[in-house]
């Protein structure tokens, strides 16, 4: 993958800013010039695919992955609104797959592993956590924590004044994907024989789901179906 001249040209002014500029020279250390170069060519480009990077820049892919996962947090300039507009996009593409009826469980494919950290915060605010195993590039999380991270993120102003209008929007329409997603994944599981299981919580987590402010009559509907 090659650069035109003109990201070779912002990307020479981008770590000229951070590597002379903001530290002055030799003032960086050397991974985190190393995490700066692969971050930067890697926005030059609009990509997060660590294999192909690792082969580039002829590093193992673990570290390509170590090094962009720094970089995100030191050298990364996206605000909330802008992250969560583009995680929202991409867990409205991915598959979801309850992972354990018995803990209402879901687990999905993370594409964007660089936002994850976004994701993780908003499981801390709701009093939870989600687990991401970098290997597989799979989260596990409560579904019920799910949707209510959802809810938080159907609020206006919920990631300051960028999130309304048309972005505000076009993140409703993709947590209605998301919902929808989910819930034909419950659907096609058998959700009556899911139901009958007593030891199940995923009726349960449906049942709160439901009763959201903002996406609630969405799960509702899954619900009604299976009555």
């Amino acid at each position: 993958m090659s650069l035109t001249d003109q990201q070779k040209i912002d990307l020479f002014d981008r770590i000229w800013q951070e590597y002379v500029s903001t530290h002055g020279l030799g003032g960086m250390a050397k991974s985190d010039f190393d995490a700066l170069l692969l971050w930067e060519y890697a926005q030059a480009l609009q990509t997060a695919d660590t294999f192909r990077l690792s082969a580039i820049f002829r590093i193992r892919e673990s570290r390509a992955k170590s090094l962009l996962e720094s970089a995100a947090i030191k050298f990364g300039q996206l605000t909330e609104a802008e992250a969560w507009t583009q995680l929202l996009a991409a867990l409205a593409q991915v598959d979801y797959h309850v992972e354990s009826v018995e803990k209402g469980q879901m687990r999905f494919h993370l594409k964007t592993p660089l936002l994850f950290r976004h994701l993780q915060n908003q499981a801390r605010l709701v009093d939870d956590s989600l687990s991401f195993n970098a290997a597989s590039e799979y989260v596990v999380g409560n579904l019920s924590t799910l949707y209510r991270i959802l809810d938080r993120c159907w609020e206006e102003g919920m990631f300051g004044q960028e999130w309304q209008g048309k972005r505000l929007e076009q993140a409703r329409q993709n947590i209605r994907a998301i919902i929808g997603n989910i819930g034909q994944q419950i659907a096609e599981n058998h959700l009556e024989a899911l139901k009958s299981r007593k030891k199940s919580k995923l009726p349960a987590i449906l049942e709160y789901g439901s009763k959201l402010s903002g996406i609630g009559s969405f799960i509702k509907g899954l619900l009604d179906s299976a009555s």
